[in-house]
């Protein structure tokens, strides 16, 4: 269990399907998995793990590319998932942001592509990508 946003949203998620397709996840929740060599005092609470900082659509499409290997994205988020991607570690989820930013990039849009690409996270990487 997540808890996302100011709104805090619960979003639900199998901590296996996560940990085999995320390293950053793996990291998070991969202690005591089965096969694991981590001794079972060591399994992390089941949740809820708190992420005030994420919209919870941007979160979701994350989930949502994670559990398909595809993702549904809307000028409104695709910044924000393009930072989350490479904050994961998720360079096909990166290339699927920048092929729809680069599909659907409009005037507008350029200042807000400027802002993101000089954040102090991952700034370099989504730099290089766009």
């Amino acid at each position: 269990t997540f808890v996302v946003g100011r709104e805090q949203q619960k979003v639900f998620a199998h901590r296996c399907v996560l940990a085999c397709r995320c390293q950053a996840f793996r990291g998070m929740l991969g202690q005591g998995l089965a096969g694991s060599e981590d001794p079972p005092s060591s399994v992390p609470p089941q949740g809820p793990f708190i992420l005030g900082n994420v919209q919870p659509e941007v979160f979701l499409a994350v989930i949502e590319f994670l559990y398909t290997n595809s993702v549904t994205l809307n000028s409104h988020i695709a910044l924000e998932v393009l930072t989350s991607s490479v904050e994961y570690g998720l360079q096909d989820l990166c290339e699927l942001c920048v092929k729809f930013i680069k599909d659907t990039l409009s005037v507008e849009q350029v200042c807000e592509a400027l802002q993101v690409s000089v954040t102090p996270v991952g700034s370099q990487r989504v730099k290089n990508n766009l």
